[in-house]
C-alpha cells in the first residue's frame, strides 16, 4: 500500500471518529442513538422520529413567522390613565338645518344668478347650463352662502363653558362645511393647521373681549410645555354638565326657507380639533324644543416607535411625519380623504367646492358656471385615481376620537326653567318652537389609550422559536456553532484528500 493511500485512510478514519463524537455529544439527544450499537431497525426508528420532530418543529416556527408577517401589529390597552385635561375638549361644529333665510331669498326670481345659487344651496335639481353666460363680478357662490345663511351670532344665543358665561362670538367662528355656513368651537387655529391662507377660512376674533390665545396641538406632541393662562383649543376641565359646554340655539323657524333634511332643527358634530369636519356623513340631529345632552367618550390611539420599521401597509397606520399633505400641516385620515376629494373635483370640473381644502392655491372655487359639472361629479364622486388616493389614507398611528352618547328630553309645556338668563323674557311657546338647549360634557376624568405595538420583536421571536426548537429536538444556539465547526472540519479533510 502506498504512503498516499495510508495517509488518506488515516484522514478518513479521523474524520469518521470526529463525526461520531459530534453526534454522540451534540445537544440533539436523538442523534446519538443513530450511531449507537443498536440494530439497524432501531436506528431507522430513531431516524424517522428525528425527521418527524424536525418537520413539526420547523412547521411551528414557520407558523410563528407567518403570524408575525400577517399581523405584525397588535392593539393593546395602555398601562397608564390619561387625564382629560391633557387632551382638548372636542371640536364642535353646529349647523342650522335651514340653508337660507327666507327674508334674504324670497325676492329672488327664476332666471337670476342668485336664484341659481339658491337652488344649489338648497340641494335642488335644476338646469344650470342656462346660467353659464351670466356676467357676475363679486357675486360668488361662497359670498352668496355667507349672505343668505344665518350668522353664528344669531344661531348661538347663549354659551356657558366651565360654569362661565362667555360671549358666543368669542368662542365660535364661522366655517364652511359640506352643509353650508356653520359655527365651530375649539378648532385648531388656521395658522397651525393649514399650510397657506385660504380666503374662505374665517378666523374668530370678532370681539375685543376675546382674550384666549391660540396654541398648537397635535396627538403626538400634545400641548406646548409653556401655556398661557387662557388658550385654545381648550382642554377638558372636569366631568358633568357644569364642567362642560352648554349652548342655546335659536332656529328662527319663521325665517326657514329650505332644510338640509325634511324637518327643522340643527346638526352637531364632535371630532378631533385638527380634523376636517364632515357634517353630511356624521352630523347628529338636535331637535327644536328639546334639551339634548352629549356625553363625551374620549378614545385615543398611540403607537410605539418600534413599529416604524414595519411597512405602513402591514401596520395599517401612518405616522404624521411619514406622509405630507398638500393643504394640511397634520396628517389624519379625514384630512387625507378630503384632499383626495378636492383633487377629484379639480380633475373633473377644474374647480374645488368651497368646503374642501385648496390643494392647489391657484385653483378656482366652484361657481355657477361649474354647477352642471358639479352635479354629475357629486353623483359619481368616484374614479380610479380617487380610489387609489383614498387607499393610501390609512388611519393615523396617533389619533384622538370622540364618541358622543346622546340623550334628549323635551322642554316643559308650561314654563321653561333653565340656568340661562336668556329665557327670562321669552314665552314658553316661543322657546318650544324655536330654541334648543345642548350640553356637551365628559363623564370620566380619566381614560385609557389604545397602544399599537409590534406583535413580536427580535427577542420575543427568538424566545418563541427557540422554545419550540428546544422542546422538540433539543436545538440550541451552541448547536449552530457545532455545525459550523464540523462543516469546516470536513472541508479541511476534503482539501487534504485532494491535495
Amino acid at each position: 500500500m502506498s504512503l498516499r493511500k495510508k495517509i488518506n485512510r488515516k484522514i478518513l478514519s479521523l474524520g469518521e471518529k470526529r463525526q461520531k463524537r459530534f453526534l454522540r455529544n451534540t445537544s440533539m439527544e436523538v442523534l446519538k442513538y443513530v450511531i449507537s450499537d443498536n440494530s439497524l431497525p432501531w436506528k431507522f426508528y430513531f431516524i424517522i422520529i428525528f425527521a418527524l420532530v424536525v418537520f413539526v418543529a420547523v412547521n411551528l416556527a414557520v407558523g410563528i413567522y407567518n403570524k408575525w408577517d400577517s399581523t405584525p401589529v397588535i392593539i393593546g390597552i395602555s398601562s397608564t390613565m390619561t387625564p382629560i385635561d391633557k387632551i382638548p375638549f372636542p371640536a364642535i361644529t353646529v349647523c342650522n338645518m335651514n340653508q337660507a333665510k327666507k327674508s334674504k331669498v324670497e325676492h329672488l326670481v327664476p332666471g337670476s344668478l342668485g336664484y341659481a345659487m339658491l337652488q344649489k344651496t338648497c340641494f335642488k335639481e335644476t338646469n344650470y347650463s342656462q346660467y353659464t353666460d351670466i356676467r357676475h363680478r363679486n357675486e360668488t357662490f361662497p359670498n352668496f352662502i355667507l349672505d343668505v345663511s344665518e350668522k353664528c351670532s344669531d344661531l348661538i344665543v347663549s354659551c356657558t363653558f366651565h360654569q362661565q358665561q362667555i360671549p358666543c362670538t368669542d368662542i365660535f367662528r364661522e366655517i364652511f362645511v359640506d352643509e353650508g355656513l356653520c359655527c365651530i368651537f375649539n378648532f385648531l387655529h388656521p395658522y397651525y393647521l393649514y399650510k397657506f391662507k385660504s380666503p374662505y377660512i374665517r378666523d374668530y376674533t370678532s370681539s375685543d373681549r376675546f382674550a384666549d390665545i391660540a396654541v398648537d396641538w397635535d396627538p403626538i406632541s400634545g400641548y406646548p410645555q409653556r401655556l398661557p393662562s387662557s388658550y385654545y383649543p381648550r382642554p377638558g376641565v372636569g366631568v358633568g354638565t357644569a364642567m362642560g359646554l352648554q349652548i342655546i340655539l335659536n332656529g328662527h323657524v319663521k325665517d326657514y326657507f329650505c332644510s338640509s333634511t325634511n324637518g327643522q332643527g340643527f346638526k352637531v358634530l364632535l371630532y378631533n380639533p385638527i380634523d376636517q369636519p364632515r357634517m353630511k356623513e356624521s352630523g347628529l340631529p338636535v331637535m327644536i324644543g328639546h334639551q339634548t345632552s352629549f356625553r363625551i367618550i374620549a378614545r385615543s390611539f398611540e403607537a410605539l416607535p418600534t413599529i416604524r420599521n414595519i411597512h405602513r401597509t402591514k401596520r395599517q397606520c401612518i405616522f404624521s411625519d411619514e406622509q405630507e399633505l398638500l393643504f394640511y400641516r397634520y396628517y389624519t385620515r379625514r384630512n387625507c380623504e378630503a384632499e383626495c376629494d378636492s383633487s377629484f373635483f379639480l380633475r373633473a370640473c377644474n374647480c374645488i367646492p368651497y368646503y374642501l381644502p385648496l390643494v392647489n392655491p391657484n385653483a378656482s372655487i366652484c361657481d355657477v358656471n361649474h354647477f352642471e359639472c358639479l352635479n354629475g361629479a357629486e353623483s359619481q364622486n368616484f374614479d380610479v385615481k380617487t380610489s387609489q388616493c383614498k387607499e393610501h389614507c390609512l388611519t393615523s398611528c396617533h389619533d384622538l376620537i370622540f364618541f358622543p352618547d346622546a340623550f334628549t328630553t323635551p322642554l316643559s309645556q308650561k314654563k321653561v326653567k333653565a340656568q340661562s338668563n336668556y329665557f327670562k323674557n321669552l314665552s314658553s311657546d316661543y322657546i318650544r318652537k324655536n330654541l334648543a338647549v345642548v350640553n356637551f360634557f365628559h363623564t370620566d376624568n380619566y381614560f385609557r389609550s389604545s397602544v399599537r405595538t409590534s406583535y413580536t420583536g427580535p427577542t420575543e421571536y427568538m424566545a418563541l422559536t427557540g422554545g419550540i426548537m428546544s422542546l422538540m429536538i433539543g436545538f440550541s444556539v451552541i448547536f449552530i456553532a457545532e455545525i459550523i465547526y464540523i462543516i469546516i472540519y470536513i472541508l479541511t479533510l476534503l482539501l487534504l484528500l485532494l491535495f
